[in-house]
């Protein structure tokens, strides 16, 4: 199934607004990456593949044209099995354009002028009362073949689904940077940000198009040129996870406005995409599974990022240690760095004391506040290698109640003579 559209000449020409011209072609590549310009003010795309993922065909259709009205008040839109067949029925002049069944019968009314036939041809086919695409499917086609008509009959047969149309597809650039000059100049941040927005829609349409992801975008705002200002400003967003969608970006970037300040009015914008690559696909099931969680958090992490900078935001590291002081460290997040969510297999407490505190014991257990624990699970031996810097460390490790309830986690040192510490509180 293909999707041909047609630009108004009027509005749409590559003199004028090529600028919009690749605004729409970003909006078309969200939904097919085989996206073709057979003319200056035509558009063939490709949708067959597409017609399931996006829920079927009149659900393609109308999330299509309502992304089209943004730039165009009344697009014209053309549907037919090939893509011949739907640019012919793009530049006729009959209201209903989406031929999804019976080919031939949307077809056939057609005048032969859509085809585009030189004068003189055309001229010769009405004195013989050939006015439509069906009446000229069925003159002789040798006798026409002679006459040079050759090229008019292999249009008909590509549009009646009888031959082949090779189709060359448009590529975008390896790279992404997008340029974007404002219409007048302005330091209002809600001006800034819905400009933002249009480079993001292009710049998903350009990830659609090569099946990628990305983690961090890098924006210049170019402004006027005061002598106590600088003429350009760099904003740099690092995302927790790699994203391709335009409104996984957005908030992001609102939270990154709320602490820049521009000093000069902005005349253009800059967007470029980096640290690209393949995106993952997963299966869809009914439920949510634990992607879906972790989706919100890496969502919320972004949101923070933002707001109180990447070194505020810090996560646990595992480390080649033994000892639970030296087990784990908290570094800040990076984009290649996954969320640790995994609980440890051995039963560990949520608060450890930094240092851990000395108790007192006897030769029974060890004491806190003058209330006698009593150990309930252990020992655990941990220990140190003899030849590390810090010195080798014996500890045996015990989970002990308190009378009221409570659980703490509590060590004794090999090394000294019965001595007893609190290293963690159970919660």
């Amino acid at each position: 199934m293909y999707l041909c559209l047609q630009l108004p000449q009027n509005l749409f020409t590559p003199e004028v607004n090529s600028e919009q011209q690749d605004s729409i072609q970003a909006v078309l590549l969200r939904y097919s990456p085989q996206l073709a310009r057979v003319r200056t003010d035509l558009w063939v795309l490709n949708i067959s593949a597409s017609i399931r993922l996006f829920g079927g065909l009149r659900r393609l259709y109308r999330h299509i044209r309502t992304d089209l009205q943004t730039f165009i008040a009344a697009p014209y839109l053309a549907l037919a099995p090939t893509a011949r067949a739907a640019c012919l029925l793009a530049l006729s002049t009959r209201k209903q354009r989406r031929c999804i069944r019976r080919l031939q019968a949307c077809l056939n009314p057609l005048p032969i002028q859509v085809l585009a036939p030189p004068a003189d041809q055309l001229q010769w086919l009405h004195s013989l009362g050939c006015h439509t695409l069906g009446q000229l499917h069925q003159l002789p086609r040798d006798g026409l073949a002679q006459r040079g008509l050759r090229p008019l009959l292999l249009q008909l047969d590509q549009a009646y689904g009888t031959q082949n149309w090779t189709l060359d597809w448009v590529h975008a650039a390896p790279q992404f940077m997008h340029r974007l000059e404002l219409d007048t100049p302005s330091n209002n941040k809600d001006t800034v940000l819905r400009t933002l927005n249009r480079m993001l829609n292009k710049l998903e349409g350009w990830l659609n198009q090569y099946q990628l992801a990305c983690g961090r975008l890098e924006l210049v705002l170019h402004t006027e040129r005061y002598k106590d200002h600088p003429t350009a400003t760099h904003v740099a967003l690092q995302m927790a996870r790699s994203c391709w969608r335009s409104q996984d970006f957005l908030p992001v970037w609102q939270e990154q406005f709320q602490q820049l300040q521009l000093h000069a009015a902005v005349q253009s914008l800059v967007l470029q995409a980096h640290q690209l690559h393949p995106r993952q696909t997963h299966a869809s099931s009914l439920f949510p599974d634990a992607r879906h969680w972790q989706k919100q958090d890496q969502q919320l992490l972004e949101r923070l990022q933002a707001r109180l900078g990447a070194e505020q935001i810090l996560t646990p590291s595992a480390q080649a240690s033994h000892l639970p002081e030296q087990a784990n460290q908290w570094l800040p997040l990076r984009n290649d760095q996954a969320i640790c969510s995994s609980a440890p297999a051995l039963q560990r407490p949520c608060w450890m004391l930094d240092p851990a505190q000395p108790l007192q014991h006897d030769h029974l257990s060890p004491s806190l506040d003058n209330q006698r624990l009593r150990l309930i699970q252990g020992p655990e031996r941990v220990q140190t290698a003899w030849w590390s810097g810090a010195g080798h460390q014996q500890r045996d490790y015990f989970i002990a109640l308190c009378p009221q309830g409570r659980l703490y986690w509590v060590y004794r040192d090999l090394n000294q003579e019965q001595a007893w510490y609190l290293h963690g509180v159970f919660g």
